[in-house]
This record gives C-alpha cells, sequence and structure tokens, in this order.
C-alpha cells in the first residue's frame, strides 16, 4: 500500500506538490460542493474551481518542465 500511494503522489520517485495538491484541493472542493448542494439544493457554479484547481497541477508541471529545459532536472 504504501509504494502504491508512494507512486501516486509522485513521479520518478520524487515528491510532486503538483498531485498532491490538486488532490486535496479536489477533496475539499467536493466536501464544499456536497454542502452546498445539500444546504440549498442547487448547483452552484463551480467555473472558478475547476480553474483553481487545474492551476494548481498546472503551474507545478510547468516549473517541471522549465526546469527540465534549463538542464536542472532530469
Amino acid at each position: 500500500m504504501k509504494q502504491f500511494l508512494s507512486q501516486l503522489f509522485s513521479e520518478s520517485g520524487t515528491a510532486s506538490f503538483s498531485r498532491v495538491g490538486t488532490f486535496l484541493a479536489l477533496v475539499s472542493a467536493c466536501v464544499w460542493v456536497s454542502r452546498i448542494v445539500w444546504k440549498t439544493a442547487a448547483l452552484p457554479g463551480l467555473e472558478g474551481l475547476t480553474i483553481f484547481i487545474a492551476t494548481l497541477y498546472g503551474l507545478g508541471k510547468a516549473g517541471e518542465t522549465v526546469q527540465r529545459v534549463f538542464g536542472k532536472k532530469e
């Protein structure tokens, strides 16, 4: 199980904040939206939330790409 989690939240054996951060934001967003739907019986607009979650992962991948371009990461 530990090896599975390690592979899930890392790339090439290194920790990846973009994956872990995105996972935590996604779980928090699901709980938050579920609570809103439960209280109001209406689905809120999800555009901003979707952009926020995608940005977390995108920034992490962009940083990794820049490191690879400049040869600081293999």
